[in-house]
């Protein structure tokens, strides 16, 4: 019985394993101290980090506002109900060229949000790359070419009406 006292569990070595060391090193107290010209500068070099590292352009919309120039821009949702693999928007806000990418919300549902300035636009949207299709909810125009073009009017608030 004794020899069998003085005998360790098997997978013991008498010392803590290699996991167990690394837990007692990290979870034991220990007093850390930071001179404060040292953390200084860490602030400082993470602050600089933090600006440099922002490179992002002010959005249209403030960048008019604030200069008091343009009109400020309106956010307007455009939808189509289509069965397509791919629809752009293209408008007299685009100069024509199918620059907006509609998003599919839900099966045949196409979406996305433009941000426009106060105005009368004229728009379509581009079923997969081919037919020019006028917006069935919006007013509709003729574009000069034989087709049909839809048209949005976007007012300020301040705009006086008749």
């Amino acid at each position: 019985m004794r020899r069998i006292e003085g005998l360790e569990p098997s997978g013991s070595s008498g010392r803590p394993r290699m996991l167990e060391r690394v837990a007692i090193f990290l979870w034991a107290p220990r007093e850390i101290s930071i001179r404060p010209a040292f953390a200084l500068v860490g602030v400082g070099a993470a602050l600089i980090l933090g600006l440099v590292s922002y490179r992002g352009e002010a959005p249209p919309v403030a960048e008019e506002v604030a200069s008091g120039g343009a009109a400020p821009q309106v956010f307007v949702q455009f939808r189509l109900e289509a069965a397509a693999s791919r629809v752009q928007l293209a408008g007299s806000f685009t100069n024509w060229q199918p620059r907006y990418e509609l998003l599919q919300y839900a099966p045949g549902v196409w979406t996305i949000t433009v941000p426009l300035t106060q105005g009368v636009h004229d728009y379509a949207f581009v079923v997969d790359g081919r037919e020019w299709v006028p917006d069935p909810y919006a007013p509709q125009i003729g574009d000069g070419f034989g087709g049909t073009n839809s048209r949005l009017t976007l007012l300020s608030p301040d705009t006086p009406q008749l």
